[in-house]
């Protein structure tokens, strides 16, 4: 099989302005990693789409790189790249649209979108629809309101983050009204964030596969988070494969499978740990960091696993089960 694989950072989505060091280096990670994991069965023609400025960076053996030009339209490009394809896997944030944009033109072209649909994307890249979706199914999630509705302060602490940012992008952390104040004015576009209460807790993580309303777990990864002096949140690490009692995990992959079942291949799900409570942050319907260690904690390849819900079903049989500790800055 001919396989595209776009990672946004480091294929071109800043060819035109400086690259973001700490996402280049995450985003890398990630594209080397599926990237080996796609190569170790020498059955496919892998390409790559490369900022210019990366070309030189060493890829596994055989996979073709496609410049992207700092005066490239990197969507045409990626669309012609597209068209000697026969299957593309796009790793991109969802910011802006980006990832829902890659997307549909892999669905318009008729290839094989080895992640989740373009309408999985449009609810679950939009944290207001995600929240919508999730009380309609009664699973336990954060309360959310848009910002330009609801600009109180929660007593408990106040988050306030982007409808549409990956991670912890753009995402902050009020503890006193005077904060909470001055972050309100600095915000142009209120109706683009999100507002929550605090809630303490264990920050989580589940990898998972998806297919059709159903979803098997992967692991559970903890995520260590810190919260910078300009009030921002930052993922720092993840241990992955944490070792936690996974039936519990299990039922929210299936609730969530339920609730969004146009998602498809691997995706993350989000949580707070609170006590014996679980609830659903966010779900991404990508690649996610976690997806770098899998392979080491558990001895198993999940772009593989991905290709085989082409045809069926994935079997997950891990043949390790070892914590994997990933350093992002």
């Amino acid at each position: 099989m001919k396989i595209l694989v776009f990672e946004y950072i480091n294929g071109g989505g800043f060819a035109n302005t400086d690259l973001p060091p700490t996402l280049m280096r995450e985003g890398w990670l990630m594209l080397t990693a599926v990237l080996n994991d796609l190569n170790a069965s020498g059955e496919h023609e892998l390409s790559v789409l490369l900022d210019q400025r990366r070309l030189n960076a060493e890829l596994p053996k055989g996979v073709t790189k496609i410049a992207v030009n700092p005066t490239d339209d990197v969507l045409a490009v990626f669309t012609r790249a597209i068209e000697d394809c026969d299957a593309v896997l796009p790793i991109a944030p969802e910011t802006n649209d980006i990832l829902l944009t890659l997307c549909s033109t892999v669905e318009t072209a008729g290839k094989y979108l080895l992640s989740s649909s373009s309408s999985a994307v449009e609810k679950t890249a939009d944290k207001m629809k995600t929240f919508k979706v999730l009380s309609a199914n009664h699973i336990a999630t954060i309360p959310s309101h848009r910002l330009d509705k609801y600009p109180h302060f929660h007593s408990q602490g106040t988050v306030i983050k982007a409808r549409d940012g990956a991670g912890c992008e753009n995402c902050f952390v009020c503890n006193n009204e005077d904060d909470f104040e001055k972050l309100l004015v600095s915000l142009h576009h209120p109706q683009q964030y999100v507002i929550q209460p605090f809630i303490s807790g264990i920050a989580l993580s589940v990898s998972a596969l998806f297919k059709q309303g159903v979803g098997q777990l992967i692991c559970i990864n903890h995520q260590v988070i810190i919260i910078h002096e300009d009030q921002r949140l930052k993922l720092v690490g993840c241990e992955v494969n944490y070792e936690l009692d996974k039936a519990p995990f299990q039922v929210v992959v299936d609730q969530v499978a339920k609730a969004f079942p146009d998602l498809w291949g691997y995706a993350g799900v989000d949580l707070i740990k609170q006590d014996e409570q679980l609830l659903v942050v966010e779900i991404n319907p990508r690649l996610t960091s976690s997806y770098i260690g899998i392979g080491e904690a558990l001895g198993i390849n999940v772009a593989e696993l991905v290709l085989q819900l082409l045809d069926g079903d994935a079997h997950i049989v891990p043949t390790k089960n070892q914590v994997v500790h990933l350093q992002f800055a």
